[in-house]
């Protein structure tokens, strides 16, 4: 059976009865694929996936319903005809208030990064190099490594003349470092999404974590109530800074359910650094990092929180319509500003410096931060002794007054910003 063309795709849609507005969306990637067990290579794979969703919008009694559904590459005309009629009925279930597709962009561009020149069996090979010398100790182990090097292509077309494409690439990791102690063994399960290759920080991040492999396997709970700052690292800043931005998305305005408007202030009462937040659309070494949005709407960067106050909003073109906002597109990289405090500074202070929890947990609607303690070190001004079996749990406004920024800063998916951000006030038990 013939595989249908682009072309051919849209004349069945503009044929079809009913359709007001359609979006193409086709995502293709190529993998190269490594797994080892206790560092022995036992299988390499070339993984090559196509997928192609298509969305309808329809508009009816002065609203726009929309659906979507996933084409399949042999898919004939015959069932494209009766998936789209579906869909146009699924949409005239939906009662949206009017709003309009972006319009007449084009571009084709490719990410800038490292993995772009370089073929994906020597990328590859050079990261699993990378995380299998990171372990220096006969007890411990990698016990398994995934290595993917990824090329990813995606392609948006509209019915308004929007046609853009986008190519970048991705390094993924998942390995699961081992400790075995006299009674047992420990192990952790870590991965990765980078969009660089960086043997050095590959090296260094895989050595961090058999360390602290090592620590979870003779830590102990605290024998005495411990009162002092928490540090976290980039891992629970993400999941922090995550929550606080979606406060500023156009949804979240538009459904009446954020805390914070353009004007009110984060931190109240700021006794230490002050918070200054962007949303990129591009940011080095961000995986996240896209020229356009999900519906091929081009991004605008848009600093949203400046010295502790919102700034702005931000958010897709649906939504910015709604709020008769300037659209910027769903920016996907969280740019925080840093501070002036060096790391060596923080540590050389008491401290509890958190490295797993069971999730960081946010909420601002209850001004509420907190989380079971897996793992941290804590640093009574003499001694670091790794420490389990704690919780933390404060409120979440009082916390942000108390920050301290680190100078130095670090990428992790979405998240750039400070590598380390100390705070005060919170109730360790």
């Amino acid at each position: 059976m013939q595989t249908m063309t682009l072309d051919g795709i849209i004349e069945r849609i503009k044929s079809a009865n009913g359709v007001s507005d359609f979006k193409i969306t086709e995502c293709v990637e190529h993998s190269y694929q490594l797994f080892f067990v206790h560092g022995k290579l036992e299988t390499v794979r070339c993984c090559e996936s196509e997928e192609t969703q298509i969305s309808v919008y329809v508009d009816h009694d002065g609203k726009r319903g929309n659906a979507s559904f996933s084409l399949s590459g042999n898919m004939s005309e015959e069932a494209l005809d009766k998936k789209l009629k579906q869909a146009i009925d699924n949409a005239l279930m939906i009662f949206d208030e009017p709003y309009s597709l972006p319009s007449d962009e084009t571009s084709d561009v490719c990410i800038e990064s490292n993995l772009s020149s370089l073929e994906p069996k020597e990328a590859a090979a050079r990261a699993a190099k990378a995380v299998l010398e990171a372990n220096v100790y006969d007890d411990c182990d990698i016990n398994a490594l995934e290595v993917f090097v990824t090329k990813h292509i995606l392609h948006i077309v509209n019915s308004r003349g929007v046609d853009k494409r986008q190519t970048k690439h991705s390094l993924s990791l998942e390995a699961i470092p081992t400790c075995n102690g006299e009674s047992e063994s420990v192990e952790l399960f870590e991965t990765y999404t980078l969009a660089e290759l960086d043997e050095e920080w590959i090296k260094k991040e895989i050595s961090a974590r058999i360390e602290d492999v090592r620590a979870r396997l003779v830590a102990k709970k605290p024998t005495q109530k411990i009162d002092c700052p928490v540090i976290l690292n980039a891992y629970e800043l993400k999941e922090l800074f995550e929550t606080l931005v979606a406060d500023c998305n156009f949804a979240t305005h538009y459904s009446n359910t954020n805390l914070f408007n353009v004007g009110d202030a984060m931190q109240s009462a700021p006794k230490g650094d002050r918070l200054n937040i962007s949303m990129k659309p591009l940011v080095k070494g961000s995986p996240a990092s896209s020229n356009f949005d999900g519906d091929g709407c081009g991004l605008v960067g848009r600093q949203i929180v400046k010295d502790g106050k919102v700034a702005a909003g931000f958010g897709s073109f649906r939504f910015a319509q709604y709020l008769g906002e300037i659209p910027t597109g769903v920016l996907p990289c969280i740019d925080v500003g840093a501070g002036e405090t060096e790391i060596k500074d923080m540590l050389a202070k008491p401290h509890l410096e958190l490295v797993y929890l069971s999730g960081l947990q946010v909420d601002l609607l209850s001004d509420y931060i907190g989380g079971e303690i897996r793992l941290a070190y804590y640093f009574d001004g003499e001694r670091r002794v790794p420490v389990t079996g704690v919780a933390m749990s404060g409120k979440l406004s009082e916390a942000l007054n108390t920050l301290t920024l680190s100078k130095e800063r670090a990428v992790l998916g979405d998240y750039s910003g400070p590598a380390k951000i100390s705070l005060e006030g919170m109730n360790i038990f």
